[in-house]
């Protein structure tokens, strides 16, 4: 076991509605406009609008061949995972495979992938459902998919914890390096939530903003008018790091993860505690974990959901 309370980042890869790299998603951010608009794909549903990434061409970015058998979901995560390689100025031909890691986070899979070959079950046209269909759908590949692109031989599997899914990920991956069962640990998540299955469903669940005639201004976290979030796609992937290791190979660490911790509320399927119970009891576990006081933190980044029920907790 080692001695090490922490993990290092040194890289990071993200694409958003705001920018497919961190920087551009950044400069977005900053000039503070909603991203969200009317999505083709939910034409005809009472709520039609999403935040989407345009421009981006899966096929140019990863080879016609690798881009049809994978679905958006893990275009996405395969993509903010080389670029998180590569802002960490590591090269995958020269490390230590086996003692590289892939922790990543999914909260629904692809519901898309489901609809699209049951409905060609459905119809009884079983001889056109896709064999990589099974593939596809099995919410370990996408942490799979990763290691098989960047030869990362270590400990791989995917975490589900919904919304949390991607912190989760980090946590445990912060675990296998404290631990001393990886030198390097690629965690993150990534999803494509614009399905019409899943807003079928979270309109049911009167979840998602009804604003689709102004959809610049949907989600409002925390407004008084506040009436649901919007559906979006995105990926982010950190690459967590031996501070040992980080050193000796003079990597440019960005931030160093010190503390985590989960809980559950035990208290509904799909509400949060109405006094947030299991959210604080999670930050004060994780800010002893780190050997942090509450007046230590700079910046609280809020699972703002704009629904009045989690704003509320």
């Amino acid at each position: 076991m080692s001695d090490v309370r922490e993990a290092a980042v040194t890289g990071i890869g993200l694409l958003t509605p705001g920018g497919v790299t961190a920087d551009a998603t950044w400069t977005t951010l900053c000039r503070g406009r909603g991203l969200a608009r009317t999505d083709p794909v939910l034409a005809g549903l009472p709520v039609d609008i999403s935040c989407r990434i345009e421009d981006l061409d899966a096929e140019a970015a990863l080879g016609r061949r690798l881009a049809r058998r994978l679905d958006r979901s893990t275009h996405l995560v395969l993509l903010a995972a080389r670029q998180a390689v590569a802002d960490a100025k590591l090269d995958p031909a020269v490390w230590r495979a086996p003692r590289v890691g892939v922790v990543l986070g999914s909260g629904g899979n692809s519901l898309a992938t489901y609809q699209r070959e049951f409905d060609l079950l459905g119809r009884g046209q079983h001889h056109l459902v896709s064999p990589t269909a099974l593939t596809r759908s099995v919410p370990s590949m996408i942490a799979a998919e990763v290691a098989l692109d960047l030869t990362a031989q270590g400990p791989n599997f995917t975490v589900a914890s919904a919304c949390s899914s991607g912190a989760t990920a980090l946590a445990v991956a912060r675990q296998l390096i404290v631990a001393g069962a990886c030198d390097i640990v690629l965690a993150g998540a990534g999803e494509s939530g614009r399905d019409r299955m899943g807003a079928t469903c979270f309109t049911q669940l009167k979840a998602l903003s009804g604003r689709t005639a102004d959809p610049e201004r949907a989600s409002r976290p925390f407004d008084a008018a506040r009436d649901g979030f919007v559906l979006s796609e995105g990926a982010a992937v950190l690459v967590l790091e031996h501070p040992d290791h980080a050193r000796r190979r003079g990597a440019h660490v960005r931030a160093l993860l010190r503390g985590a911790a989960s809980t559950c509320d035990a208290h509904h399927p799909v509400a949060p505690h109405p006094e947030g119970a299991g959210a604080e009891q999670a930050m004060r576990d994780a800010l002893a974990d780190a050997g942090c006081a509450p007046r230590d933190i700079g910046h609280v980044n809020a699972h703002g959901t704009s629904t009045p029920a989690g704003d509320t907790a």
